[in-house]
């Protein structure tokens, strides 16, 4: 035999050849393990020149494919069990589930049952796999943890139909509830059967139930006996609705669903009847785009409120309406735990549909590629929620001009006088002085003439006599005037004096303050002089300075600013203590009508009017009364509106 360049073929060679034609016979036949001795090594002095050597080929491994199984695989079911460990989430679950089953109405209670403590949860959907009887039914959910028919959705048709279960175990959260679980299904008139499950026992039992009278055709009822005695202490009425208000938020608001809790084991007179209505977010929204798009997976529901002052302000995050992280900061491996998603009094609520979920606690998300997808489209949305910060900012900067204190006070002008026996409190003017009603408020001056003035001829004091009230300040102005007539503005220079008791001046130029210090008697007089001088030019004038009885509005009371307070998440408006007057900026009322000047003023007459009558009548009822009557013009501002 001769080689393909022409030189003999050792024997050694042709039985490496023959083994490698042997060895891919066999792995084409399917063979598992093929037995082949080492390759002997040719001496140097032998071997074949590099161009006409052959290498047999590398032979294939022989390991072999294995299909993973548990040692005992009721300690699978016993470890997802355990990895819920909030009682609270667990009832979620199971309401999820109802959900799910496009139920219209959930009824959760917490009762007395066969002398313990136990938890129900009843619904009127469509029961657990309606096209099955019910004993095959409950049969197949016993014997198929794991395994979901909710699975096969993809992430777009879960959001849609707002079903989150992928896994087929959240029944077995039942573990942090109680010892014993009891599952009751009729479907279209059949009969009731029951599966019964008990914590860390491989066993279930499946009986049929007689029909109670006046069931429905249909209903699905989940029975949680010998409650454990932590987890029962987290399931008030109360606390559990409101559990569940937060953690099935987007269930709940897409699905249109009504879920009551019943806690007959309220003491006494307390409230025993709640129902689960969706948290609101608090503070001021941003304006951002709905849906934000993620490429490859579903579009991210962004919903995001600024809230100023709440006490513990955070973004939460959902997968499919279901929450998954309290606070998105939690999600450390996506690196959000900076500005603007923490430490900025953000708020609100970020859905993402794609993300892929911890079977068993249902909290957190898997750092897969759904997730980088996310924490890429966090990077986008960034900008736009720093800039929507930015303009919040702005607006909050406007919204304490002072001109909304001068409207309030010209608005209520007079209120000391035709009202006395409201108590108004005392107020600084900008300059430190007691002022109220604008007597000593800057005076308009002369519009500026045409024609430019001439040399210096006369100098006047207006007004005269100057009035001024005791406490209170007022200005003079000097009026310097050519021969024509007309107002000299530039080259001129002012000299003041006053002679009188009780009074001073402060200021220079052609407009100081005359004050009345708070102990001058009314009637007390005074001579104010001024001198003017342009060039070698003079003039000179006097005016009387009056001390005056207070208007009423000027006795050291005034109608007073209010102070912006963050109180997000709080549900006062305003509050008078009698001197100082604090008004709510972050509630619902304030950040609907602040937009717009007129309904803003309006806003805050109402709510000093409240104020006010609250701190005079301190009667029982008055301040339900005030209140309400203050949440009805504010009702009514909106609806004019149209917010």
């Amino acid at each position: 035999m001769a080689s393909c360049t022409g030189g003999a073929v050792r024997r050694d060679d042709l039985r490496l050849v023959l083994e490698d034609l042997a060895l891919r016979h066999n792995s084409s036949r399917g063979r598992r393990e093929v037995r082949c001795r080492p390759l002997q090594p040719v001496a140097a002095t032998e071997a074949l020149p590099r161009s006409s050597r052959y290498t047999a080929p590398v032979p294939k491994t022989s390991a072999r494919t294995l299909v993973l199984r548990p040692a005992d695989p009721f300690d699978l079911i016993r470890w997802l069990a355990r990895s819920q460990s909030d009682p609270r989430k667990a009832v979620a679950e199971l309401v999820q589930n109802s959900i799910d089953a496009d139920a219209r109405h959930i009824v959760v209670s917490r009762r007395r049952l066969r002398g313990g403590p136990a938890l129900t949860v009843r619904d009127d959907g469509e029961g657990v796999l309606p096209g099955l009887g019910r004993e095959e039914a409950l049969r197949y959910i016993a014997t198929n943890i794991g395994s979901s028919r909710k699975r096969s959705l993809s992430p777009e048709e879960r959001r849609r139909l707002v079903v989150t279960g992928q896994y087929g175990v959240g029944l077995l959260g039942f573990w942090s509830i109680g010892r014993r679980m009891e599952i009751r299904s009729r479907v279209a008139g059949s009969s009731v059967h029951v599966l019964r499950l008990v914590e860390d026992e491989p066993r279930v039992a499946l009986d049929e139930l007689s029909v109670e009278i006046g069931s429905p055709d249909t209903f699905t009822e989940i029975v949680v006996t010998e409650l454990h005695e932590t987890g029962s202490r987290a399931l008030s009425g109360r606390r559990l609705a409101e559990y569940l208000a937060a953690e099935l938020r987007g269930a709940i608001l897409a699905s249109g669903v009504e879920i009551e809790v019943h806690d007959a084991m309220a003491k006494g007179t307390a409230q025993k009847r709640f129902s689960v209505v969706p948290r609101r977010f608090t503070g001021e929204p941003l304006r951002l785009a709905a849906d934000l798009p993620v490429a490859g997976f579903p579009s991210i529901h962004v919903e995001l409120y600024l809230a100023r002052g709440a006490e513990r302000p955070a973004i939460q995050v959902s997968c499919a309406g279901t929450l998954v992280a309290d606070d998105i900061g939690e999600l450390h491996a996506l690196d959000l735990d900076t500005p603007p998603w923490v430490g900025c009094e953000l708020s609100g609520l970020i859905d993402f549909p794609g993300f892929t979920v911890p079977p068993g606690s249902r909290r957190g998300v898997v750092p897969d590629r759904s997730a980088e997808a996310f924490a890429r489209a966090m990077i986008d949305l960034r900008p736009l929620v720093e800039n929507e910060l930015r303009r919040l900012e702005r607006e909050r900067r406007a919204a304490a001009d002072r001109h909304v204190v001068e409207e309030l006070r010209r608005a209520l002008r007079g209120l000391r006088g035709r009202l006395p026996q409201y108590d108004l409190p005392p107020v600084l003017g900008s300059r430190g002085g007691v002022v109220s009603d604008g007597r000593g408020a800057p005076e308009p001056l002369d519009p500026e003439e045409a024609a430019p003035a001439g040399d210096l001829a006369t100098v006047s004091i207006a007004p005269d006599p100057v009035e001024v009230a005791p406490g209170h300040e007022h200005r003079a102005r000097a009026e310097a005037r050519d021969g024509d007539g007309r107002l000299i503005r530039r080259g001129v220079t002012y000299r003041w004096s006053l002679e009188g008791a009780g009074f001073s001046l402060r200021g220079e130029g052609a407009r100081p303050a005359v004050t009345a210090e708070a102990a001058t008697r009314p009637g007390a007089t005074a001579r104010l002089r001024v001198e003017v001088e342009q060039g070698a030019r003079t003039a000179a004038a006097e005016a009387t300075v009056e001390a005056v009885e207070p208007l009423p509005d000027e006795a050291g009371f005034g109608i007073p600013e209010p102070h912006l307070v963050d109180a997000a998440g709080e549900t006062w408006r305003s509050r008078f203590d009698g001197r100082r007057w604090e008004v709510n900026q972050m509630h619902e009322d304030y950040l609907a009508l602040k937009g717009e000047a007129r309904a803003r003023l309006r806003y805050l007459l109402a709510l000093l009017a409240k104020d006010l009558s609250q701190h005079a009548h301190r009667v029982p009822g008055a301040v339900e009364a005030s209140e309400d009557v203050a949440a009805i013009l504010a009702l009514a501002e909106r609806n004019l509106r149209g917010a």
